[in-house]
């Protein structure tokens, strides 16, 4: 055992780096999910900030009688016998109801995962193979050199 964890060792430490940098908690991940963090947090601020406007909005269109119409003009109504000139050519309005960006987490594909850690455990493995036949033919020839002699 004493001779198995100076091979083993190496070989497991090379498999943990890899995992920990590459695997689905690693620090790759970890740091998209901080980077996905920070994007809804300023979604939310924005949307606040948005929700703060439409509360002004909101106030200002319960007090003024005038700004009803105007936002009823905007949105395409009108009262009878009002009379509607179009023009052709004038860019149209933006959309009033938009509100907010909606984000998604992209989720990584479910083969990189494992490919990271069969690549780190394959890696330790052969690390370990090449190590024990290295061992057995240096002592091969350690006991070939003593019989010889």
């Amino acid at each position: 055992m004493r001779r198995l964890l100076p091979i083993l060792a190496p070989g497991f430490l090379l498999a943990s780096l890899l995992i920990w940098v590459f695997g689905d908690s690693g620090l790759r991940a970890t740091a998209r999910l901080d980077r996905y963090r920070r994007s809804l947090e300023t979604n939310v601020e924005s949307l606040r900030v948005r929700n703060s406007t439409f509360e002004a909005d909101l106030e200002r269109l319960r007090e003024d009688r005038d700004a009803n119409e105007v936002l009823a003009r905007e949105l395409g109504l009108y009262r009878s016998g009002d009379e509607v000139i179009r023009i052709e050519g004038l860019p149209s309005r933006r959309e009033p109801y938009a509100v907010g960006t909606l984000l998604r987490q992209r989720r990584p594909s479910a083969a990189q995962n494992p490919l990271f850690k069969l690549a780190g455990i394959g890696m330790s493995m052969a690390l370990l193979v090449m190590a024990v036949v290295r061992r057995r033919r240096g002592a091969q020839g350690r006991l070939d050199g003593h019989r010889r002699r």
